[in-house]
């Protein structure tokens, strides 16, 4: 299933706003052509020393204009920013979502530090397209019109020169900039994504690295990156330049060109010698919007690669697409957990040429506690994914007697609980990270929640074992980035008391027991049965359980060598029950 793009949504939603903006903008540049027009009029006429009061509608003119230009200048800046704000806003909303629809099992087809990238600055690039694109554009438009209108009704030969030179700043400009800087911008767009990776990685392994002695070899790496971003910047500057350059270039043709057929007009009498100065200076302001044009044609092509990335997101096939006619969930009517049954179970991950788990067999009875075990590679993580609804599945996955593939994702995670084994920290308190898996959790359901993990001793240190959050520790305690302030073992049992606040009727808990001593994870383990007490649970483990913690243990077989006579239908992954 692929999805729509819904970028002229959000487009739509800022249209009326940037329609202001561009108007706005279009008459603050009129009102600078007015200006300087009028002013040129006015010094020319003010030499030949009339009577004041022939001059007062000039002063007041350049008054106005000069007035109404700054202000209009601000309002187009507000209307304009926050129309690009706005979209910015609604674009990473859509991005993001996006990136919901495929996570987890779509999202590693690109690296965290390229998804940065797309989600940051490939929004704000989308976004500068019409604030650094259109918008000029438009501008640059209706002067120009409007400057070669007031010089072919001074003198039409200048306004044929000003066309002519207006014309080719605005076609050679552009052109060149964009044509010249159109493969900087794609290598700036890969140089960008290398460098926010390499920095990534730098940052949250900097222990490791130094610890193995690696630290200098990433850091070279990260600044190899960063050596190729500037470049591409740099290439991109000196395109920018040759833009502009003709641009000036156009701009002092125009006004040499004025001159040079406006003299002979005055000499001619065909042109009154006070507006000579006016048909000099008018190409003057109407250069000042064209020579922002390559620039714009540039963000304008950085801006088509940056949407061309961000569709790759927007338009990515879900890895499991919800159903065009969904069943409605509804709970066991027997009351508690729904039964799980698994027939000859495939299961293949987005751009694996294999599948990860296949001819899986598997019942689960409602209240039932069952550990799921098998060495690396046997599917153990992959049955948690699909048991979320994160992947697509071939064979039988039955919720209480309803395919699984019939129910919207949202409607499973409503029912399925998981635990995950790299489960995110965040970087607040306690309770805001417990309150995740549900918002208006008292402080005494989250110390409860808590001690259920394990963590009953932890909590008591931190000075907050009442769980009332009135001291800075305890609960209200900062976890730090990524969770820095405690340890692999205590950020495993904060996600285990996060999921088991969820309170769902299936719980899948993929290594609970990671990172732990055996004594702590026996002990670990023992509580969280107890809160389970009644629940559903599937236990994702690769050491021995305590006894008593599961009713019975499937273990998964890994793939079996390929022979000769392999038909072809074997199966590849199954599982053994024992007690």
């Amino acid at each position: 299933m692929t999805t729509a793009h819904p970028a002229p949504r959000w487009r739509d939603a800022i249209a009326p706003r940037l329609a202001l903006g561009a108007t706005l903008g279009a008459l603050a540049q009129l009102s600078a052509l007015a200006l300087l027009a009028v002013a040129a009029y006015l010094v020319s006429r003010a030499w030949e020393q009339p009577p004041i009061l022939y001059l007062m509608v000039a002063v007041t003119s350049v008054r106005f204009f000069g007035i109404s230009r700054g202000v209009l200048r601000y309002a187009e800046r507000l209307v304009s920013h926050d129309a690009a704000f706005r979209g910015l806003e609604r674009l990473r909303v859509t991005v993001w979502r996006a990136l919901v629809r495929l996570a987890p099992a779509g999202v590693p087809v690109w690296r965290s530090g390229d998804l940065q990238s797309r989600l940051v600055d490939d929004v704000d690039g989308v976004g500068d397209r019409w604030l650094r694109g259109a918008l000029p554009l438009t501008s640059a438009v209706i002067v120009a019109v409007a400057a070669v209108v007031l010089q072919t009704v001074l003198l039409p030969t200048a306004g044929l020169v000003l066309a002519l030179a207006l014309l080719t700043a605005a076609l050679l400009g552009p052109a060149l900039a964009a044509w010249s800087s159109r493969c900087a911008v794609r290598a700036t767009a890969a140089a960008r994504g290398d460098l926010t990776e390499g920095v990534r990685a730098c940052l949250h392994g900097r222990e490791e690295l130094v610890a193995a002695g690696t630290d200098a070899v990433a850091l070279e790496r990260a600044l190899a990156f960063d050596e190729r971003l500037r470049r591409a910047h740099a290439r991109i500057a000196w395109t920018a330049g040759l833009g502009e350059a003709a641009g000036l270039l156009a701009m002092a043709a125009a006004v040499v060109g004025a001159l040079a057929v406006g003299i002979p007009a005055v000499a001619a009498g065909r042109l009154d010698g006070v507006l000579l100065a006016v048909v000099a200076l008018v190409p003057l302001a109407a250069f000042e919007p064209v020579l922002a044009l390559p620039a714009a044609a540039q963000q304008t092509a950085a801006a088509k690669a940056c949407g061309r990335r961000l569709r790759e997101i927007t338009r990515a096939t879900e890895p499991r697409p919800d159903p065009a006619e969904p069943m409605e969930y509804e709970p066991n009517p027997l009351g508690g957990p729904p039964y799980i049954e698994i027939k000859r179970l495939a299961v293949t991950w987005p751009g694996a040429d294999r599948p990860a788990l296949q001819g899986l067999d598997l019942t689960v009875q409602p209240g039932e506690r069952v550990a799921v075990m098998g060495p690396s590679g046997s599917g153990k993580s992959t049955l948690a994914a699909v048991l979320m609804g994160f992947l697509p599945y071939e064979g039988t996955l039955r919720f209480g007697g309803v395919e699984l593939a019939e129910y919207f994702g949202d409607d499973i995670r409503r029912t399925v609980g998981l635990c995950s084994q790299d489960a995110h920290v965040f970087d607040t308190t306690l309770a805001e990270n417990l309150r995740l898996a549900r918002p208006a959790a008292a402080d005494e359901e989250l110390a409860r929640a808590l001690r259920w993990a394990g963590l009953r001793d932890w909590l008591e240190g931190l000075g907050g074992a009442a769980g009332d959050g009135s001291d800075r520790g305890g609960l209200q305690t900062r976890l730090g980035e990524h969770g820095r302030a405690v340890s692999g073992g205590e950020r495993g049992r904060i996600a285990l008391a996060r999921c088991l606040l969820a309170d769902r009727e299936v719980f899948v808990l993929d290594e609970p027991d990671a990172h732990l001593d055996a004594a702590t994870a026996a002990r670990v383990l023992r509580t969280a049965a107890a809160a389970l007490e009644g629940k559903t649970a599937i236990i994702i483990t690769h050491r021995p359980l305590p006894e008593g913690v599961v009713d019975r243990i499937v273990r998964l077989r890994p793939p079996l060598p390929a022979s000769g006579s392999d038909t072809g239908n074997s199966r590849l992954w199954g599982a053994d029950s024992s007690g």
